[in-house]
């Protein structure tokens, strides 16, 4: 298969392609196998990626946040303390900050067990 059919099939499976140059590979869908079997695969690649995409939390750390801001606008991307609250802000880290205050609150009741 040549790589302007494959080209074509991805360009129409993405939905780039306007006008006469649309209907042109439309046309040429219907005659052509390779170019079907192109466009199909390339249909199953993108809808796997999608998949993919959507079972995922796409959510970025905060600090990507940060640093896209800061490159834009110029701002300084968090330092110092105010840095860490963010992370421990960050949905991405809830669980860890959860899973950290329960394990102080069981360490301070042993603890008290312990000597009272």
């Amino acid at each position: 298969m040549d790589d302007e059919k494959i080209a074509s099939a991805g360009e129409l499976a993405l939905g780039l392609l306007e006008g006469t140059e649309r209907r042109d590979v439309l046309a040429a869908l219907r005659e052509d196998a390779e170019l079907r079997r192109a466009f199909r695969s390339w249909n199953e690649y993108l809808s796997l990626i999608h998949e993919a995409d959507m079972a995922a939390d796409a959510a970025p750390p905060a600090r990507v946040f940060a640093g896209i801001e800061a490159r834009l606008f110029g701002a300084p991307a968090t330092q110092g303390w105010r840095h860490y609250l963010d992370v421990l802000r960050a949905p991405e880290n809830r669980d860890t900050v959860l899973l950290l205050a329960v394990a102080k609150v069981a360490l301070l009741a042993w603890l008290l067990w312990l000597f009272l």
